[in-house]
């Protein structure tokens, strides 16, 4: 099993720095940079706004429906958006696969369950280049002041409680 790592000197700065006032400092796709701010329309139709969603966790999630860890991954990805309410963590759940139409055929027809996050088609691939993303799955944990905490390559238990708990430490 694979566990994020967590240094202790770098939570401690992480809670000291002011949410409130968003992320000052460097904007970049490196761990303590502030992320690059995006806007992106849900499958559903409902626009997010990466900057808009300060004060939250986020966990900005690259996946493909041909990628098979990502798939795997994702049920974890639900238990673990249920279990932290919403104004403590939102998950993006970004897909580069080639056409939305692929997407939605996935979500209907081959996932188990409902996933009750947000999936977004990364149109023209845009956003997962902003970000460097060459592999999937790949997930940027992004704090409160929109600072990216982790960069996460591969497959996850996101309900892992080490994980969990790293989340419900960083939304404090």
């Amino acid at each position: 099993m694979h566990c994020i790592r967590v240094s202790l000197s770098m939570v401690c700065v992480m809670l000291l720095t002011p949410s409130v006032f968003g992320c000052d400092g460097k904007v970049g796709v490196s761990v303590g940079q502030c992320a690059p701010d995006f806007t992106i329309q849900s499958i559903d139709g409902k626009s997010y706004t990466l900057s808009k969603l300060r004060g939250k966790i986020v966990l900005l999630n690259f996946w493909a429906t041909w990628c098979k860890p990502c798939i795997v991954e994702m049920p974890s990805m639900q238990k673990t958006y249920l279990q932290l309410s919403r104004n403590q963590i939102e998950m993006l759940a970004v897909s580069i696969d080639s056409n939305e139409k692929e997407i939605k055929q996935f979500l209907d027809h081959q996932l188990q369950e409902h996933l009750q996050f947000p999936i977004f088609f990364d149109k023209g691939k845009k956003i997962s280049t902003t970000f460097g993303t060459y592999q999937v799955p790949e997930t940027f944990i992004i704090d409160k002041a929109g600072r990216i905490t982790d960069k996460v390559i591969g497959m996850r238990d996101w309900d892992d409680s080490v994980i969990v708990n790293y989340l419900k430490l960083l939304s404090k």
